[in-house]
């Protein structure tokens, strides 16, 4: 159910348990669970007390400062105008889910600094992914591009018994809404830098719920092109039948269940 094209992979069984467990809680939007990291193991290790180590403090308690309201951050130690190669620059990534912003996301903020110093401890590049926020450190300003190789996905072990061929139709249909109206050129969008959509659709007595989301570095031709690969290139033959999937990258993400799983 998990696999994960930079690491090690947690066996399928247990992370499949994992969400069947989790489905009561995460419909009441009250859990944060863990759900991936990845080390980056060819930008080096800083060492306790280095000044890498101080740059990377000073700037996660920079992004702690901020009101958070859109739920995004990316910031460096670095001066704008300033171009250097100085190996202690620090660039830190965070996105929180849409509906996750504010004393949330500082929340999340908090769990993930935490959690990555515990699983990446001296990394200089690390990212990490909650239910609801990612958090990314680096020693290689990324920002703007899509990052094709950072990418997991996790599915439920069961499958859709009766008509699989409508329910594989609707949720390819319903996916593809949530990417145009999350990448749509609209003032509200342009306003909030937001790159996020939510939704749901009936299927028969059931309904399909669902969220797309791209980090708010991208502009909206490049959200598209990311959503478009990991729901139709990329994964979507992983998730024929299955009743809730998910796919979570660096750059965007989405998710569908057949219960409420976010606050609306």
């Amino acid at each position: 159910m998990f696999s994960n094209i930079f690491g090690s992979v947690p066996i399928l069984v247990v992370v499949a348990i994992q969400l069947l467990l989790l489905h009561n809680v995460s419909s009441q939007n009250v859990t944060n669970e863990y759900l991936n990291h990845q080390c980056n193991n060819t930008q080096g290790k800083y060492t306790h007390g280095s000044t890498f180590e101080k740059n990377l403090n000073q700037v996660l308690h920079n992004i702690s400062d901020l009101d958070l309201r859109y739920g995004y951050a990316y910031i460096s130690n670095v001066v704008a105008y300033k171009v250097s190669k100085d190996p202690n620059i620090v660039f830190v990534l965070l996105q929180c889910r849409g509906d996750s912003f504010g004393s949330k996301c500082h929340s999340c903020l908090r769990t993930a600094v935490s959690g990555l110093r515990e699983r990446c401890p001296g990394n200089r590049g690390a990212t990490i992914w909650y239910d609801q926020c990612l958090l990314e450190i680096s020693s290689v300003d990324s920002e703007g591009r899509i990052h094709y190789k950072s990418m997991f996905y996790m599915q439920n072990p069961k499958n859709v018994t009766n008509d699989p061929k409508r329910f594989e139709d609707k949720r390819r249909d319903l996916l593809h809404k949530l990417m145009l109206e999350a990448t749509k050129d609209s003032k509200e969008n342009a306003a909030k830098g937001l790159l996020y959509a939510v939704g749901e659709m009936r299927i028969g007595r059931n309904k399909m719920y669902a969220v797309v989301q791209c980090t708010q570095d991208l502009w909206q031709t490049g959200c598209h092109v990311c959503l478009e690969w990991i729901t139709q290139m990329k994964y979507g033959e992983y998730f024929y039948r299955k009743p809730g999937g998910r796919v979570y990258g660096r750059s965007c993400s989405f998710r569908y269940e057949l219960y409420p799983f976010l606050s609306r």
